[in-house]
C-alpha cells in the first residue's frame, strides 16, 4: 500500500488513517497489545495476590500506583514508537511486522520515555494554570514523539520541531484528538455494557461489582482491549500529520522523490556490474 505524499485536507488525512488501520490491523493492534501486556499482568497481580498487612497497605498502594504510571508511560511510548515505524514503512511500501518494528525502536525507548515525562510535566503545569495553557501545549507538542522517533532528536529539539510543524494547523491536531476521544468513549461504553449486565445478574451495583476481584479482573482486561484497539488510531493520525506538515513546510515529497531518483542510477550501476 504505497502512499503518494502530497498536502492533505483534514478529511483526506482521517480517511487515510482508517485505510492504514484496516490495511495493517493485525500488526498495529498486536504492537499495542505487546506494549500493554506488562501493565495488564501487574494489574492482575494486584487483584489476585493477598494484600499486605494494614500498616504497610498505604505504602504498598502508593508504590503500586507509581509502578503503574511508569508501566503506562513505557507502554504508550513503546506502542507509539513501533506504530510510527509501521506507518513509515507503509509510505515506502516495505511492510514490517511486530518484531521488526520493536527491533528498530528498542534502542530509543529510554530516550522517548524521558521525552514523554518532560512533555507530561510541562502539559500538567499548563493544566494547573487555568487548563487552557495545558491544552495549547498539548497541541503544540503533539508531534514531539514522531519527531523524536523519525529524526532521532532529544527533548528540546523534539518540542521545538513539533511547535514549528504544528504552527498554523493546530486546529487539525485538536480535531484529531477529539476524534480519538470520541472513539475511546464509544468503545469504552460498548465494553461497559457487559460489565453492567454481569453486575445485574449478581444483584449488585456496577460500582460494587467492580470492587470485587472478578469485576476488577474484567475491568482490567477490557481496558487492555480498548487500549490495544484505540492507541494505533491516534498514533497513525499523528504520524500522517507529521509527514503532511513536512510536505507543506519543507517540501518533503520533493526530497523523497529526489532521493529515489538518486538511488535509481546507483541501483542500475550495481545491477550492471
Amino acid at each position: 500500500m504505497p502512499v503518494l505524499l502530497r498536502p492533505l485536507t483534514l478529511g483526506e488525512l482521517l480517511d487515510r488513517v482508517f485505510q492504514i488501520y484496516r490495511y495493517r490491523f493485525g500488526i498495529l493492534v498486536g504492537i499495542a497489545a505487546v506494549a500493554y501486556v506488562p501493565m495488564l499482568i501487574f494489574s492482575l497481580y494486584k487483584v489476585w495476590v493477598p494484600q499486605a498487612a494494614s500498616h504497610n497497605l498505604a505504602l504498598a498502594e502508593v508504590a503500586a500506583a507509581l509502578v503503574l504510571i511508569v508501566l503506562r508511560l513505557l507502554a504508550v511510548v513503546a506502542a507509539m514508537a513501533a506504530t510510527i515505524m509501521v506507518v513509515s514503512a507503509v509510505y515506502l511500501d516495505r511492510p514490517i511486522g511486530v518484531s521488526e518494528a520493536y527491533r528498530r525502536v528498542s534502542g530509543m525507548l529510554l530516550r522517548l520515555f524521558f521525552i514523554m515525562i518532560g512533555m507530561s510535566i510541562g502539559i500538567g503545569i499548563g493544566v494547573v494554570l487555568l487548563i487552557v495553557p495545558g491544552i495549547i501545549l498539548a497541541l503544540m507538542w503533539s508531534l514531539a514523539i514522531p519527531v523524536a522517533v523519525l529524526e532521532d532528536t532529544g527533548l528540546g529539539e523534539s518540542l521545538s520541531r513539533s511547535r514549528y510543524l504544528t504552527a498554523g494547523h493546530r486546529g487539525r491536531v485538536f480535531a484529531i484528538y477529539l476524534l480519538y476521544l470520541a472513539i475511546l468513549v464509544a468503545l469504552e461504553f460498548s465494553l461497559a455494557v457487559p460489565i453492567g449486565a454481569l453486575a445485574a445478574i449478581k444483584g449488585a451495583s456496577t460500582a460494587a461489582f467492580l470492587r470485587s476481584s472478578a469485576g476488577a479482573l474484567i475491568e482490567y482486561v477490557f481496558g487492555f482491549v480498548v487500549g490495544a484497539l484505540v492507541t494505533p488510531v491516534l498514533t497513525i493520525a499523528l504520524s500522517l500529520l507529521y509527514y503532511d506538515e513536512r510536505v507543506r513546510k519543507e517540501a518533503f515529497d520533493i526530497q523523497l522523490m529526489m532521493s529515489a531518483l538518486d538511488a535509481d542510477p546507483a541501483a542500475s550501476t550495481a545491477a550492471s556490474v
